[in-house]
């Protein structure tokens, strides 16, 4: 370990790896990573399910092998990692103090530092749930750790509070795994995770969701026993005799999740209270000058292909700083959110470090149909971006030309939803059967979430979808509908005694829980690598369960 390097990284999870490679790749020479667990790969190496690489590696992979592709690269790249190293404070010099069990107390510089500390969930404490304090209420992510990890099953007749998307995931989880979901209870009138999220977690197991509901008490002595739902008006406030009563023994939180950055408020970095991250200028630079922050802990991201997107940016950014120190900052100009918007990222743009366009993130605070979004200055329209469709629980990318920013005289720049069509979240079904035989539903191929109408008289004729997996998909999930299964299987004497699989194709929905039944009998005596067969032509179907991490 050396006393200075030009970037340090803090965090190793998804978007400290690809900031080091973003660092490496624009020619910063000593890259440190410092990461608080044992292992690299932070999150995703209990996000068992698939779903991920879809944009950074075009095709469908599980979280643990999407992190092992980072780490390989990491490797390659002889990017120096300490793991078990618990960040203790950051100085606005960059200097960063750790405790680690061989270093003991420790402090390094960085010429540049990026914060990638990722983010928390929000406990039920944040949320001031009424009653007693029983065993069995878990944040949807400790009851993904408990089983996906260390192979415990964490209830039998489970409530979950809130619809975001690791909550619909650990509904389906649960489900496979022989546990009762009694239905996902989620306070606003929409849901807050991914239509595709709400198709193959909720309504392909029956798992009913209940927007503006909440929990208002949990009731039990030693273990939870029951809870109390009421449905909620239009200010979150529960309405009197409205209350339903659930038998249940787990209750799971999926309620949001926090940005970490108790690290960032002791620098001394400016934080926005909207997203709970740190202030960022376009090329993701903190307040303090050779700081920068990505990832979750910027500002919460929907998908890991976009929070490495933007780790490798900041990565770049931050070798760039190690090599030549922080240019003129020249003009700068304030994003804000408008109409429609809660927040914008980044936050700070100065149009001399754009070459020739800079990404902007936002989420809308309604769920619209046809809609436009604007960038305005003192009312002058800059840009217009047309929108089928938004929801806040799906993060919106627009890319805005540095020649519309250069117009601007004076004044801060908004971004705004214009729509007449704002609409109410709704207990909808994203599968429908017309009198005129068309059948509407939600593709589930990608993230974007087609709405597809089969015609079966004209011969299964797909219209409504955006790419050609779309239209095989529709055609398909009439005909014979298929589905990739993630789980894990037992491992005696391992370290970690659940080896995550998959399928290596899809299986027919039918056939799922048998599947499940027989992979649960199993226990491995070797550990396979990732990619090798764990079960072959798994009840007759053709399909095989492959590991998809090497431990």
């Amino acid at each position: 370990m050396k006393d200075t390097y030009d970037v340090i990284v803090i965090g190793g999870g998804p978007a400290g790896l690809a900031a080091a490679l973003g660092a490496k790749e624009k020619g910063a020479g000593d890259v440190l990573i410092l990461e608080r667990n044992n292992t690299l790969g932070g999150i995703l190496n209990q996000c068992i399910h698939n779903g991920f690489g879809l944009h950074h590696f075009k095709e469908e992979l599980t979280g643990p092998e999407y992190a092992a592709r980072f780490i390989e690269q990491v490797k390659a790249a002889d990017i120096e990692v300490i793991c078990g190293a618990m960040v203790l404070d950051i100085s606005g010099d960059r200097t960063v103090r750790f405790i680690h069990s061989t270093y003991g107390y420790t402090a390094v510089r960085g010429k540049a530092v990026v914060l990638s500390m990722g983010c928390r969930e929000r406990p039920r404490g944040t949320i001031g749930i009424p009653g007693s304090r029983p065993a069995g209420v878990f944040t949807a992510g400790a009851a993904q750790l408990y089983m996906n990890i260390e192979g415990y099953q964490v209830g039998k007749q489970v409530v979950i509070l809130g619809s975001g998307d690791i909550g619909l995931i650990m509904a389906r989880r649960l489900t496979l795994e022989g546990a009762k979901v009694l239905g996902v209870f989620e306070v606003l009138p929409y849901s807050g995770g991914l239509t595709r999220n709400i198709v193959q977690c909720l309504e392909d197991y029956d798992i009913p969701l209940h927007l503006s509901h909440t929990i208002t008490e949990i009731r039990g002595d030693k273990r939870v026993e029951q809870v109390v739902i009421n449905r909620v008006d239009e200010h979150r406030m529960p309405m009197a005799g409205t209350e339903t009563l659930y038998d249940c023994d787990t209750v799971l939180l999926s309620v949001g999740l926090i940005p970490e950055n108790e690290l960032s408020r002791h620098a001394g970095v400016e934080i926005d209270h909207r997203t709970n991250g740190p202030v960022v200028y376009e090329n993701m630079e903190t307040s303090i000058p050779g700081i920068f922050a990505c990832g979750n802990v910027a500002h919460v991201h929907d998908l890991v292909d976009f929070v490495s997107a933007e780790s490798l940016k900041a990565g770049r950014a931050a070798a760039v700083y190690a090599s030549a120190g922080r240019a003129s900052p020249g003009k700068t100009y304030s994003l804000k959110p408008g109409e429609g918007v809660g927040y914008v990222v980044p936050q700070k743009i100065r149009p001399e470090n754009i070459e020739k366009t800079t990404e902007v993130f936002f989420r809308s605070t309604a769920i619209y149909k046809e809609s436009k979004i604007e960038i305005r200055s003192r009312g002058e329209v800059l840009a217009s971006f047309k929108r089928e469709h938004l929801a806040p629980g799906e993060m919106e990318k627009i890319i805005l030309l540095k020649d519309a920013v250069e117009k601007i005289q004076d004044g801060d720049i908004t971004v705004s939803v214009v729509s007449d069509t704002k609409q109410p979240g709704s207990n909808v079904t994203f599968k429908n059967k017309r009198p005129d035989g068309i059948t509407e539903l939600i593709c589930i191929v990608c993230p974007k979430g087609c709405h597809l109408q089969v015609d079966e008289k004209n011969g299964f004729k797909v219209s409504g979808h955006t790419c050609g997996r779309g239209e095989t998909y529709g055609r398909q999930e009439i005909e014979n509908p298929t589905r990739m299964i993630t789980s894990t299987v037992c491992i005696a004497g391992a370290e970690i005694p659940r080896m995550p699989v998959k399928t290596d194709r899809p299986i027919p929905k039918d056939r799922i829980f048998e599947a499940m039944a027989l992979l649960n009998r199993l226990e491995l005596k070797e550990k396979p690598k990732a990619g090798n067969p764990v079960v072959r032509d798994i009840c007759g179907t053709g399909v095989n369960f492959i590991s998809s991490r090497t431990l």
